[in-house]
């Protein structure tokens, strides 16, 4: 995963150019930089999922899920109005963007959030599995979306439409398609992993306050 990360980091560059690899980074980087929730959500799942399994407790365990996920789906919402008020602003009059490429960026701000709203919602599914210690699994997962990305850079030879747009659409294609096969696994092999209209307020303040901390300590430890 490293060696193939380093050469298309050097393809993509190369095929973006300085400018629009540049302008890429500092667009997706402004959704990104909310990244961090991910890592953080997705121990303080882990963690509350692992405990039911070593409980027993189906059915708590299913209610666990399913709290699990629409919390997410929650935060989801709450950062699609964040991003696209606060973080629009701050694209349109806070970044120095040539005038020419103004259209390009905003395309790939919003695909950026899509991208960020399915990488958040797929956190449940990645923990169940990893709560389950299916590490094979995740691991194959890892080796086919690093092979995409490798692949995406293949397909930007040949852009039909405007490279650096169809860039951010490839990444958004891969991560959708990454998020699919963790839903299906999930959905074929955990029962707990189909979803009930449910929402426990027990359990979403013990996972919330949980992760908030997760949150905090990331924070300060974030150079």
């Amino acid at each position: 995963i490293m060696i193939v990360t380093l050469f298309t980091s050097r393809v993509i560059l190369d095929k973006l150019g300085i400018s629009d690899y540049g302008l890429y980074n500092a667009v997706a980087g402004a959704v990104g930089l909310l990244s961090f929730l991910n890592n953080t959500l997705s121990k303080g799942t882990s963690r509350f999922l692992t405990f039911d399994l070593g409980q027993q407790n189906a059915a708590r365990l299913k209610q666990t899920f399913s709290t699990a996920f629409y919390m997410h789906l929650c935060l989801a919402l709450i950062i699609v109005i964040i991003l696209e008020t606060g973080g629009l602003w701050f694209i349109n009059h806070q970044l120095l963007i040539p005038s020419e490429r103004l259209f390009a960026a905003e395309w790939v701000y919003q695909i950026s959030i899509f991208t960020a709203v399915i990488s958040i919602l797929q956190v449940p599914y990645v923990a169940l599995i990893i709560a389950h210690e299916d590490m094979s699994i995740y691991a194959y997962i890892s080796i086919f979306e690093v092979l995409g990305k490798l692949f995406v850079v293949y397909l930007l030879i040949h852009s039909p439409i405007d490279i650096l747009i169809y860039y951010a659409v490839l990444i958004a294609c891969m991560q959708l398609l990454v998020a699919l096969i963790y839903l299906t696994f999930c959905k074929l092999k955990y029962i707990e992993s189909k979803l009930k209209l449910t929402f426990e307020k027990s359990i979403f303040k013990e996972m919330l306050g949980f992760s908030g901390w997760n949150i905090i300590a990331n924070l300060s430890e974030t150079p």
